[in-house]
């Protein structure tokens, strides 16, 4: 085997591992690019689903508005309604007869009044709740928006990297063809010039002969 030939090999043989230590590279630059494209998705539907929980925070801060009206409506009659009581206490020790029907009206308002605060309680309490809901919602949301840029940002990086082995892959391939046409080429130029020899060297024998 000729020097030249040697070298050839050589050459093809360096390549081809180069060949194959690149086409690894890209496959596992693909598998990157597939599971940044599957976070994408999902911070995606995420952001999605939260900004549809954030549409309902205008109804909720309404009804902490009108729960907080009520409330407030609730207090004054409550007052109004402990100061009649007081008047009706006092006048009752000045008068001899207060009627049993409006004693039973003021304890029923007040009855009334204490179950209505306490559903009062119990609805700002629950609103309170969404509002904390709401307000982590939209911080997960910040860092949901961060992280998916982040992503994006990621996966263009990948897909330049991929491109570019993805190149390098392309003319490596050409490369390999060229070398290989080469040696195919030396190899047709060596079986040649082997058989001119033979044939010379049968034709010298014939001559010494």
């Amino acid at each position: 085997m000729s020097r030249t030939t040697v070298v050839v090999l050589r050459a093809l043989v360096l390549h081809y591992e180069s060949f194959l230590r690149y086409r690894l590279e890209i496959s596992q630059l693909e598998f990157e690019l597939k599971e940044q494209a599957r976070k994408k998705d999902m911070y995606r539907i995420l952001n999605e689903q939260q900004d549809e929980a954030l549409k309902d925070l205008p109804i909720l801060q309404a009804e902490l508005e009108k729960t907080q009206k009520e409330a407030s409506t609730l207090k004054r009659e409550h007052a109004d309604l402990v100061e009649k009581v007081k008047v009706f206490e006092a006048k009752n020790e000045e008068l001899v007869v207060v009627t049993n029907n409006t004693i039973s009206q003021v304890q029923q308002k007040i009855d009334l009044i204490d179950q209505l605060r306490d559903e009062m309680n119990e609805v700002k309490a629950m609103v309170e709740w969404w509002k904390g809901r709401m307000d982590l919602l939209a911080s997960e949301k910040e860092t949901t928006n961060a992280e998916l840029a982040l992503v994006e940002n990621q996966l263009r990086v990948v897909k330049d990297k991929a491109d570019k082995w993805s190149q390098l892959n392309n003319d490596l391939r050409a490369q390999l063809n060229l070398v290989v046409a080469k040696r195919d080429a030396l190899g047709r130029e060596y079986e040649a010039l082997r058989s001119k020899l033979e044939t010379t060297s049968a034709d010298a024998e014939k001559m010494v002969a």
